[in-house]
């Protein structure tokens, strides 16, 4: 990828007063660059901690607060609130996304996010991306009535697309993008999950 990178590197460079700034696709590039060649320097500063905790406040009703992400031993912070809840419907009071939609939200959100990266990384430019993400599930699982699974199906992503690439380059990016996505990952295989319970 930091070979890719540095094609990126020369294809978005512009210069600013005496300073030349390398920017594609909303990234500096040459930050982008760095920071793969420190990872394959020091494999361990790849690995990074994420947390958050979440407080509940009736029925379906909760708030969601990230915490510290960890690497290296850095502590990066972190003070977002996101809010979860059913509609009416569906047993809530309407007062944020549902769980489901959280969970899509993410996948397309890093599916867009790593395709974006990888187009910078091959000197892409897009000009626009969007991404549309539909999910099923069967409430007969979630309320115990069939011995099915609760979890979502049919997931389905679709990209649009505009850029100056061939349909050839831009399937390799949708590709490498399925490969490389932290939550498509997540998503696609078994994870082991521990759950334990205290009283608080």
């Amino acid at each position: 990828m930091a070979t890719a990178t540095r094609s990126a590197t020369r294809r978005g460079q512009t210069t600013n007063g005496n300073k030349d700034t390398n920017r594609l696709n909303g990234w500096d590039v040459d930050a982008m660059t760095e920071a793969i060649e420190g990872v394959q320097e020091q494999p361990d500063t790849g690995r990074v901690t994420w947390r958050a905790t979440v407080n509940w406040d009736g029925g379906f009703g909760l708030d969601v607060h990230t915490r510290s992400i960890e690497q290296a031993g850095q502590q990066l912070q972190r003070h977002f609130t996101l809010r979860g809840d059913h509609p009416p419907e569906l047993l809530g009071e309407n007062t944020g996304p549902t769980a489901i939609e959280t969970v899509i939200a993410a996948l397309g959100a890093c599916m867009a996010g790593t395709y974006a990266a990888q187009a910078t990384a091959r000197g892409v430019k897009l000009d626009a991306l969007e991404l549309d993400v539909s999910a099923n599930i069967d409430l007969n699982g979630f309320f115990g009535l069939k011995e099915i699974p609760s979890g979502l199906s049919n997931v389905h992503l679709d990209y649009r697309v505009q850029a100056d690439a061939s349909d050839e380059q831009l399937q390799e990016i949708m590709q490498a993008a399925k490969s490389l996505s932290p939550i498509f990952d997540t998503v696609t295989r078994p994870v082991n999950v521990e759950v334990a319970l205290e009283r608080g």
